[in-house]
């Protein structure tokens, strides 16, 4: 019985980690937007407020630990930002 929950948690963090590579995949795209939308910064404080307001709200309605859910997307806006200045020759990134 454990191991058939604990098969379904590996094939759900399987899938945990496909959309975080998705997600940060999209770090190109949100990078050339920024430059043809005319920011000069990469990092825009006012949308990781929204992404990490929208994220607490949903956790709220899902009932989970929302300040969990918003130290999870803290690391993944700082993940894609990284990418981004990696990208932009800023970062450390191979």
């Amino acid at each position: 019985m454990i191991e058939a929950v604990r098969s379904q948690i590996e094939a759900i963090d399987a899938g945990i980690v496909e959309l975080i590579a998705q997600r940060t995949d999209l770090a190109s795209q949100v990078l050339h937007a920024k430059r043809a939308d005319g920011f000069t910064k990469i990092n825009d404080e006012k949308q990781n407020e929204r992404v990490l307001s929208r994220a607490v709200d949903l956790a709220t309605e899902r009932n989970i630990d929302a300040g969990s859910v918003k130290a999870i997307f803290e690391i993944l806006i700082a993940m894609n930002l990284e990418m981004q200045h990696g990208l932009s020759g800023e970062g450390n990134l191979p």
